[in-house]
C-alpha cells in the first residue's frame, strides 16, 4: 500500500460533537476548554484503532504521526491571547508539534494529544535552572498585562542565578570517532565562557570528565573543574569503556601507543567513552545529544526564505527533534529545512521506519588502563610458555583461548572484566523416555510454551532472541532426530566467563515434563536436554540472522543438513522485545570456551570425530563435546588442558607460569625489607657516631637514596588518581633511582682508587661530599630534565614525560635514552673498575690487613652486590626469562638490606666486641 497517495481525512469528516458550544463561550478560555474537553474527537478514536492495528509500521507512519488540521487549530486557541506575534508563533510551532507538555502557563495552557508510544520532541523544563542547559520551555518567560484568567504564571519568574552554563556532551576520547550514544549535562566553559577544553592528545586524563562531590557539578575535563573553583580533593574521575565496530578490535592484544592509533586513525576501529562512578551515578543528568548542525543559514536562500524568528530560536533552545534518524537541536532548526506538515509529532518505536537507536551499536567493554597486557607470544622452534611438548607427538602443541580471553599463567583470564553486549548460544540435544515415539510425534509448539516458562524461571526470558527446534531432513543414524538451538541476547554491562558459567550450570542437563503428543491425544511424555559443545548453525554473516529463513542449520559431526520443525523469535514479537544483536558478538555455552585449549592438527594425529566426542586414537582416549571444539575447517581439534593433561601422560617443557600478581607482592616484600635495611643502616652509623671518615659518609648517603628510591616508588601506586601528584612523584622515582645508581658508582670509584693506588691520602670530608652531591645531582636531574623537555616538545606542550597511568617515564624511548642506557653505562665502568681492582690486589704480594682496608675491602663487597647485580635486569628485558627477573629484584629491589648486612651490622657487631674488651680489662 502506497501511503503517500492516501487521501487527507479532514477534522470535520471526522469528528461526532456530543455538546452544544453556547454563543457566549467566544473568548480564548473558552475555545481552549471546548476543544479539549468538551469535544470528543472520532478521528482520535481513529488514530488509536490505526496504531493497535497489523498496519501500524507502515499506515500509521502518515496518519499518526504527521500535525492534522485540528492540531493547528489547538495551537491557535491556546495562543490566540498573545499580543506579541513573534513570541506567538514560536509557541504556536511547538504547541503543534510537541504537545503533552507542561508549558509553564498552569494545567490549562497545555495541548492535549494521545502519545502512544515516543514523542518526537524531548521534554522542555520549567525550573530556573533550565537557563543553564538552554531547555526552559518557549512559553516560560513570556509575560504581558492583559493576561485571561486561565494562565497562571509561576512565583520564581526571574533568574539571579549566574551559573557557568551547561552543554549537552557526549564524552569520547575522540570526539569525532566511533559514537557511544550516552550524553551527559557537563560543565565545558570557565566563567565569562573562556574556553578550558584543550585537543585530544595521547594524555587520556586531559579528556576524562570529572564530578565533583562538593557541588555535584560534572565537568569536560579537569580544567575545567579547576577554573570553576572546584578543590582537586573533591574531583572523581570517570571510568572509561572501550568500544570498537569490530569485535576482534575490541579484544584485541595492545599497549597504550596502538590503543591511541586505534582510536585516532583516519578510520578508527575504536573509541574510549567515559562513564560516570557507580556511586555517583544518580547524580549525573544524562541527555540527547543532537546529530544534525544548525542549517537555518544555509536554507535562508531567495528561493526559500526562512523568517528571523526561527533561526534566532534554532541557536536558543536545546529542545532535541527526532526526524527520522536525525535529531535536530530543536524543532525550530528543523522548521528551517522542512514545512511543519511533514514533521512528525510521535513516532513509533516498533516500526520499520523508526528506531530508538539511530547508531550501530559498537562492541564495548570496561577497560583498565593500569592493566599491563602480556607480551605477544613469539613462535619459535623451542617451546615456548604458551606451549606445550608432547613427547609421543614429538612436537610442540599451541595452548590458546578464546577471543574474549588472554593466556595468563596456565588459565584463561579475560581480557575486559565487563562487556556491554554480547549473544550466547546453547545447542541441546533431545532424548524422550519412551525410545518408541518419534520426536516428530511431539507438539513441537508445546516444547517452545514450555521452554520458555523454564527460561523465565531461570530469569532468562528477557533475554531470548530466538529458539529453533531442529531435525533430521532424512532418517540416517548419523544425523539426530531432535536438537534445539537457544539463541540469548544480553545488552548490559556484565561479565562473559560469569554468565557463561552460570548457563552451564543451568543447560548441563535437565527434563521438560508433560509435553503432549499429537496423536494419540492425551498423551504426555518427558523430554530430557543435554548440552553439546559444538554449534549446529554455519558460521558466517548469517549467524543471528534476524530473519529465520534465512538460517542454515548443519549436523556439526556429519555436516549433513537438517531442518527447523519450529521456531519461535522475540525479534517480532513487539517493540519491548530483545532484539538480537550483531552476529560477531557471540560465545558458544561450552566448557572448552572458558578453558586454555591444546590445539592438535588432524595431520599430527590419527582421531576420529564422531557422535559429539573426539577420540585420540594413538593414546585411546576420549573427550566429550563440551571439552574439545572442532575448526571451521576440520584440519584441527582444540582439547580443554586440563581434561589433556589428565587423561593422557605428557611431560610438559616451558610451562613457566609467569604470574605478575604474585611478583609484584614479592618486589613489595623486598623494597620493604631494603626500606628498613636502609633506614637501620642509617641509624647504627648515626648513633655510634661514624661520620668521620668519608666512606661512613657515602655509606649513610647511599642508604639514605636507597631509602628515598624504594618509598617514592611505593607511594606512587597510591598517585593516580591526580595528574599533579603522578607526574611530581614521577619525576622523584626517576631521580631517586638514577642518585641510587650514580652514588653507588662514586662507591665504587672510591673502592678502586683506593685499590689501585694503595695510599688513602686525607681529605676534607665534607667538602669531598659536597661535591660529590653536586656532581650526582647535575647528572641525574640533567637526564630528568632532558625527558620533560623532550617530551613537552614532541608532544606540542601537552605532557611531561611522565605517564598519569604509571607515575613514571611514559615514553618506551625516553625510558632507555634518560634512565636504562646512563644505568647501563654507570654498570660497565663499575665492572671495568672491579677487574682492574682485582686484577692490581693478585698482584700485590703483602696486604696490609690494616683496618682502613679492611673497610675499604667492605666497599668493595658493596660494589659486587649492588653495582653489577643490575645486569640481571637488562639480562631479564633481553632473554625474557623470569628467573633473572626474580633474582633482579632480590638483589637489586632488596640492596637496602645488603647494605645492613655489609656494614651496620658489622659495625654494630664490632662495637659490642669492642665493648666487651673494655669490660675485660677493667675486671682485670
Amino acid at each position: 500500500m502506497n501511503v503517500s497517495k492516501l487521501p487527507r481525512i479532514h477534522q470535520d469528516d471526522l469528528m461526532v460533537k456530543f455538546v452544544d458550544i453556547p454563543a457566549s463561550l467566544t473568548n480564548a478560555k473558552s475555545c481552549v476548554f471546548v476543544s479539549r474537553v468538551k469535544t470528543i474527537r472520532f478521528w482520535q478514536l481513529i488514530r488509536i484503532l490505526i496504531l493497535i492495528s497489523p498496519f501500524k509500521a507502515s499506515f500509521s507512519f502518515f496518519y499518526e504521526q504527521l500535525p492534522m488540521p485540528f492540531d493547528f487549530d489547538d495551537a491557535y486557541n491556546l495562543t490566540s491571547w498573545m499580543t506579541d506575534t513573534t513570541t506567538k508563533n514560536i509557541i504556536q510551532k511547538y504547541l503543534i508539534l510537541c504537545p503533552e507538555q507542561d508549558m509553564c502557563l498552569g494545567s490549562m495552557f497545555k495541548r492535549g494529544y494521545p502519545i502512544v508510544d515516543k514523542s518526537a520532541c524531548t521534554p522542555c523544563e520549567c525550573d530556573d535552572s533550565c537557563v543553564r542547559r538552554s531547555t526552559c520551555c518557549p512559553s516560560k518567560f513570556y509575560r504581558q498585562t492583559d493576561t485571561p484568567d486561565f494562565i497562571e504564571y509561576q512565583k520564581n519568574t526571574i533568574v539571579t542565578e549566574k551559573e557557568t552554563p551547561m552543554s549537552c556532551f557526549e564524552p569520547l576520547w575522540n570526539p569525532i570517532g566511533i559514537r557511544s550514544k550516552r550524553s551527559y549535562w557537563m560543565i565545558k566553559t570557565c566563567p565569562n565562557n573562556i574556553n578550558c577544553i584543550s585537543p585530544p592528545s595521547i594524555n587520556i586524563s586531559s579528556s576524562t570528565p570529572v564530578t565533583s562531590l562538593a557541588t555535584n557539578q560534572t565537568y569536560r575535563t579537569i580544567q575545567c573543574a579547576l577554573c570553576n573553583q572546584e578543590e582537586m580533593s573533591s574531583l572523581v574521575e570517570w571510568g572509561k569503556k572501550k568500544f570498537c565496530n569490530l569485535r576482534s578490535a575490541l579484544f584485541a592484544e595492545e599497549d597504550f601507543n596502538s590503543l591511541y592509533q586505534s582510536v585516532f586513525a583516519l578510520n578508527p576501529l575504536c573509541n574510549i567513552g567515559f562513564y560516570p562512578p557507580t556511586f555517583y551515578e544518580d547524580k549525573v543528568q544524562p541527555c540527547v545529544e543532537y546529530t544534525h548542525e544548525d542549517k537555518c543559514n544555509e536554507s535562508n536562500t531567495e528561493n526559500n526564505v526562512v523568517d528571523a524568528y526561527l533561526i534566532k530560536a534554532c541557536q536558543e533552545f536545546y529542545l532535541p527533534y527526532i526526524f527520522y534518524n536525525i535529531i535536530y537541536k530543536n524543532i525550530y532548526c528543523a522548521l528551517c529545512e522542512h514545512d511543519i506538515t511533514n514533521l512528525p509529532i510521535q513516532y513509533i518505536s516498533g516500526g520499520f521506519q523508526w528506531g530508538e537507536d539511530f547508531l550501530p551499536n559498537p562492541f564495548s567493554a570496561l577497560i583498565d588502563f593500569q592493566q599491563i597486557p602480556d607480551k605477544p607470544i613469539k613462535k619459535r622452534l623451542a617451546c615456548a610458555k604458551n606451549q606445550m611438548l608432547d613427547n609421543r607427538l614429538n612436537m610442540c602443541l599451541d595452548i590458546e583461548c578464546e577471543v574474549e580471553y588472554r593466556y595468563h599463567n596456565q588459565s584463561c583470564s579475560l581480557v575486559h572484566q565487563m562487556v556491554n553486549e554480547n549473544n550466547y548460544e546453547i545447542n541441546l540435544i533431545a532424548s524422550v523416555n519412551d525410545n518408541e515415539i518419534h520426536p516428530t510425534n511431539i507438539s513441537s509448539q508445546s516444547i517452545l510454551n514450555a521452554f520458555q516458562v523454564f527460561l523465565r524461571r531461570k530469569k532468562l526470558g528477557k533475554y531470548l532472541c530466538r529458539i529453533s527446534i531442529l531435525g533430521s531432513v532424512e532418517s540416517d543414524h548419523d544425523v539426530l532426530d531432535m536438537a534445539m538451538v537457544i539463541e540469548l541476547s544480553i545488552s548490559n554491562l556484565h561479565n562473559i566467563d560469569q554468565m557463561l558459567k552460570y548457563l552451564l550450570t543451568i543447560f548441563s542437563s535437565f527434563n521438560l515434563n508433560n509435553i503432549p503428543l499429537y496423536i494419540p491425544y492425551n498423551t504426555f511424555v518427558n523430554i530430557s536436554f543435554s548440552l553439546v559443545g559444538q554449534s549446529f548453525h554455519v558460521y558466517g554473516s548469517n549467524l543471528f540472522n534476524k530473519k529465520i529463513e534465512n538460517r542454515f542449520y548443519v549436523h556439526p559431526g556429519s555436516g549433513k543438513e537438517m531442518v527447523v520443525y519450529n521456531s519461535l523469535g522475540t525479534l517480532y514479537q513487539g517493540h519491548e522485545s530483545q532484539n538480537c544483536l550483531r552476529g560477531q558478538m557471540m560465545s558458544i555455552v561450552a566448557d572448552w570456551y572458558r578453558c586454555p585449549k591444546v590445539k592438535i592438527k588432524t595431520s599430527d594425529a590419527r582421531m576420529d570425530i564422531s557422535n559429539f566426542s573426539v577420540c585420540l586414537l594413538d593414546y585411546g582416549k576420549c573427550f566429550t563435546s563440551i571439552y574439545f571444539k572442532q575448526s571451521l575447517d576440520k584440519r584441527s581439534v582444540s582439547i580443554c588442558l586440563e581434561q589433556y593433561l589428565q587423561s593422557i601422560k605428557v611431560i610438559k617443557s616451558s610451562f613457566i607460569s609467569s604470574n605478575d600478581s604474585l611478583m609484584s607482592y614479592f618486589s613489595l616484600v623486598c623494597l620493604s625489607l631494603s626500606s628498613l635495611g636502609s633506614l637501620a643502616t642509617v641509624t647504627v652509623f648515626l648513633l655510634k657516631g661514624s661520620c668521620s671518615r668519608i666512606a661512613d659518609v657515602n655509606i649513610i648517603i647511599l642508604a639514605t637514596f636507597v631509602s628515598f628510591a624504594n618509598i617514592t616508588y611505593i607511594l606512587s601506586k597510591f598517585f593516580l588518581w591526580s595528574r599533579t601528584l603522578c607526574i611530581g612523584i614521577g619525576m622523584l622515582v626517576h631521580f631517586n633511582w638514577l642518585s641510587v645508581v650514580c652514588w653507588m658508582s662514586l662507591c665504587s670509584f672510591q673502592v678502586f682508587q683506593a685499590f689501585t693506588s694503595f695510599h688513602v691520602s686525607e681529605v676534607k670530608v665534607v667538602p669531598k661530599v659536597l661535591s660529590c652531591l653536586v656532581m650526582n645531582l647535575i647528572i641525574c636531574l640533567s637526564l630528568v630534565v632532558i625527558n620533560v623537555v623532550v617530551s613537552f616538545v614532541k608532544s606540542n606542550r601537552e605532557n611531561f614525560g611522565y605517564s598519569v597511568l604509571t607515575c613514571y617515564i611514559g615514553d618506551s624511548d625516553m625510558v632507555l635514552f634518560t634512565f636504562a642506557l646512563p644505568v647501563g653505562v654507570l654498570i660497565c665502568i663499575n665492572m671495568f673498575m672491579f677487574a682492574v681492582t682485582v686484577l692490581r690486589i693478585s698482584k700485590r704480594i703483602n696486604v696490609q690487613k690494616s683496618q682502613e682496608e679492611h673497610k675499604m675491602r667492605a666497599y668493595f663487597r658493596l660494589s659486587t652486590i649492588t653495582g653489577v647485580t643490575w645486569l640481571f635486569g637488562f639480562l631479564a628485558q633481553f632473554t625474557g626469562h623470569q628467573l633473572f627477573d626474580i633474582l633482579h629484584t632480590v638483589f637489586s629491589g632488596g640492596q637496602g638490606l645488603f647494605l645492613y648486612l655489609a656494614f651496620g651490622l658489622s659495625l654494630t657487631t664490632k662495637q659490642k666486641n669492642s665493648n666487651h674488651s673494655k669490660d675485660s680489662k677493667t675486671l682485670t
